[in-house]
């Protein structure tokens, strides 16, 4: 697959607009008190916010699947948004592939950012027009809580990313949640989450290793394989990370990520990259998660590459906003603030 000469979208600056849009799952009008949680969220941190979503869907598929499109187009042809941020993940951002206009993202390039299957629309943005976007936090679950809840580790690290601030060492949080809140529960939604000691990072492989770093949602990923819409992963870091299981507040099926983990083997992947990168995962306990280390060990038999694992990305309260086809290093060896470092501006400032 021919990719395209990367781009590097502008920084964000206090005073800008960030669109709110909706890809995948449109859950907007069912949590519209964590919505305009968000809103005023950044409008109290010095931004502009817009919403560009139809608050229903046409009824037919295809007129559904092309206004979501339209949306994100008019959020990347709005010459007053400066990032756009998506709502939430969930299963149906791979329908939008073969119809958005990439050219069009091509030609107004700015910060896109989101999580979960919005993976498959950072690889399909990034191969068909070279955007260079941001595996990070996303409204309604990181920015929908009540002021003043916002995971302080989580805000920081999204600013000072997007603004150009942040310095090369990736940072790691002291604590963490893994409570689950009903957020249809407007009482039990407005309290703070329970927070208790981070378990740290892990170095499931040792070793040292540079490379750009993309991935996301393992799931996500697998469904990516075998199309147009997947870049080379020869000599990349490979960032992966688990979704949340098919019930809310569930963790994603430990057998279930091994068959994904056996498909990137299968389709080459894991032979090609130069290190792996994986998030701490989905509600997952200690016993869950050493069963999951010892997997990937497994399934990367024989690839001799640094795996680090533990870090706050993806499905996990705290949450880094990580950019995309950036260089980075890794290297189990160094001082703690030098083992995951990005070495590069992920904006232009």
């Amino acid at each position: 697959m021919e990719e395209h000469k990367p781009t590097t979208p502008l920084a964000l600056q206090k005073g800008d607009t960030i669109a709110f849009i909706s890809p995948s799952s449109r859950l907007n009008t069912l949590f519209s008190r964590r919505i305009q949680n968000a809103i005023t969220f950044f409008k109290h941190h010095g931004f502009l916010v817009k919403t560009i979503y139809n608050d229903t869907l046409p009824s037919d598929h295809l007129s559904a699947i092309r206004t979501r499109c339209s949306e994100l187009h008019t959020a990347f042809s709005d010459p007053s948004v400066k990032a756009i941020l998506c709502t939430i993940g969930g299963l149906s951002a791979n329908e939008l592939l073969p119809h958005l206009d990439y050219n069009l993202i091509r030609q107004h390039p700015k910060i896109f950012c989101g999580y979960s299957d919005i993976t498959i629309l950072h690889h399909a943005i990034f191969v068909q027009s070279g955007l260079r976007t941001f595996y990070g936090p996303a409204v309604i679950p990181e920015f929908g809580e009540d002021e003043g809840w916002v995971m302080g580790f989580t805000v920081d690290h999204f600013v000072e990313t997007l603004t150009g601030k942040s310095g090369k060492t990736v940072p790691r949080s002291k604590v963490h949640t893994m409570e689950f809140k009903d957020w249809l529960d407007e009482d039990g939604d407005s309290r703070p989450r329970v927070l208790e000691p981070a378990p740290g990072w892990k170095w499931i492989k040792t070793g040292k290793a540079k490379g750009r770093l993309y991935g996301g949602c393992l799931p996500s990923l697998v469904q990516l394989c075998g199309t147009k819409y997947l870049p080379d992963y020869t000599g990349r870091i490979l960032l992966l990370e688990l979704p949340e299981g098919h019930k809310p507040g569930s963790p994603f099926s430990l057998d279930a990520a091994r068959s994904a983990m056996a498909d990137l083997r299968n389709a080459g992947i894991l032979e090609k990259v130069a290190g792996i990168v994986i998030g701490r995962p989905y509600m997952y306990d200690e016993k869950m998660t050493a069963s999951f280390e010892k997997m990937v060990w497994d399934q990367c038999y024989g690839i001799e590459v640094p795996i680090l694992a533990g870090v706050d990305t993806g499905h996990s309260d705290p949450m880094l906003t990580l950019p995309l086809d950036v260089m980075v290093s890794l290297d189990s060896e160094a001082m703690e603030d030098e083992q995951f470092m990005i070495l590069e501006k992920a904006v232009k400032t």
